[in-house]
């Protein structure tokens, strides 16, 4: 599978394993990390990503509260939620503007084809 042109993945989670399991599970796209939704918000201002992997529950800024602020000021953005919490915190982004949830755990596999079929064309 060759590097996808122009697809940013921004992965945000305050568990730095976490981040490290998902970059290297998407060595093949430019990837950026992000440890909290504060952190998030300044990246997309800097480098706009193409996909975001968004933590919901994080310290601070959670995932939902991060969502909004992003997509009010970048709607064209694709956020997927990533949580172990989908049945208590699923609906909660999703009405934040997430268009998927990826539910913890998940398998190699499972997490390289939803960014194929988020981030091609």
């Amino acid at each position: 599978m060759a590097k996808k042109k122009n697809a940013r993945i921004l992965i945000v989670d305050d568990e730095p394993a976490m981040r490290e399991v998902m970059r290297l599970i998407l060595n093949k796209f430019d990837v950026e990390e992000a440890s909290s939704g504060y952190e998030a918000i300044k990246r997309c201002d800097v480098n706009k990503p193409d996909l975001i992997l968004m933590d919901i529950m994080m310290p601070r800024m959670n995932g939902i509260e991060a969502t909004k602020r992003i997509l009010e000021k970048y709607p064209d953005i694709k956020v997927v939620a990533v949580t172990a919490y989908a049945t208590h915190k699923g609906n909660d982004m999703l009405e934040a503007g997430a268009i998927e949830i990826l539910e913890k755990p998940f398998g190699r596999k499972k997490l390289e084809e939803l960014v194929i079929r988020l981030t091609r064309g």
